[in-house]
């Protein structure tokens, strides 16, 4: 049977997912998607081109030559259509596109722009809240920030830099009894009193599956008095004098709020903040802020 039709362009952006990493379920659990959704757009993709696009072996997929030339195509062809989608209207001015969590976001934001706005002059961004790469690796982003507790997100075809280091901080508001004591206190005391806890990740990865913020709380459990899916919401409440809150030390310098030490906790929440982009890079303001 001859070829039917077009092939389809997000058909091609999941095999380029797929093949960027060591099998089937690993993509589908890195993208939040379905494997038998991306499975029917690999037999569609295979379909379309008469042949075998990979070797699949148990736990471990490999491309074949066909699969490693359509990569290379479908890379090219995915970037020119960024930037058709990019210039379409107005093609002189510069836009990007930008993932991250709401918390890095905010905190990143200028300090991204600011040279490329001296380069380029007016531009315009658009930002989407994603705490992971599924945006980035879907071609629906330029650049990704994200968190992990130590090394780089370990995705290959990926082309990383590192923003900062942060170690999480206890934080009080004014007028919370803590404080009248003194800024250093044994956590038993500390677990007296009740914390205000984000409801989603917020801060990005914090290597915890038991809280969202990076706390122990298998190993010293606090008292959650409330639970937020919001940085302003979180913010308002520690300022309240309250509640207490576990976040990046980045945000603990911020108005009204004091640090808190502790002793008799040996944990650590640590992150380290990544911008990422896709290899290789074919716009040179990403390229510069890439260095």
């Amino acid at each position: 049977m001859g070829r039917v039709g077009i092939v389809r362009l997000e058909d091609l952006k999941d095999f380029v997912a797929v093949a960027s990493r060591s099998g089937l379920r690993q993509a589908a659990l890195e993208l939040g998607r379905q494997p038998g959704t991306l499975s029917k757009a690999l037999r569609r993709v295979e379909q379309h081109y008469q042949c075998a696009l990979f070797d699949r072996q148990p736990g471990q997929w490999q491309l074949t030559d066909a699969g490693r030339q359509l990569l290379a195509r479908s890379e090219e062809l995915l970037a020119l259509h960024q930037t058709i989608e990019r210039e379409l209207g107005q093609p002189r001015r510069l836009h990007l596109r930008l993932s991250g969590p709401e918390t890095l976001l905010g905190h990143h934001l200028a300090e991204l722009l600011t040279p490329l706005q001296a380069a380029y002059g007016e531009m315009s961004l658009q930002t989407h809240n994603d705490t992971g790469l599924t945006k980035l690796l879907r071609h629906q982003v330029d650049l990704a920030l994200v968190c992990t507790t130590g090394e780089p997100p370990p995705v290959a075809g990926l082309k990383v830099r590192k923003l900062r280091d942060s170690e999480f901080v206890i934080v009080a508001g004014p007028g919370h009894p803590l404080l009248s004591e003194g800024r250093h206190h044994p956590i038993e005391r500390v677990l007296d009193h009740p914390f205000v806890v984000p409801s989603q990740p917020l801060y990005g990865d914090t290597g915890s599956r038991l809280s969202s913020d990076g706390w122990h709380d298998e190993a010293f459990a606090r008292r959650i008095g409330a639970r937020v899916d919001s940085l302003p919401a979180l913010m308002a409440l520690v300022r309240t004098g309250s509640w207490l809150a576990y976040l990046p030390d980045y945000l603990a310098s911020a108005p009204q709020l004091t640090q808190l030490t502790t002793e008799g906790c040996p944990y650590h929440c640590r992150q380290s903040t990544w911008l990422c982009t896709q290899t290789p890079l074919r716009k040179h303001h990403l390229a510069a802020l890439m260095e």
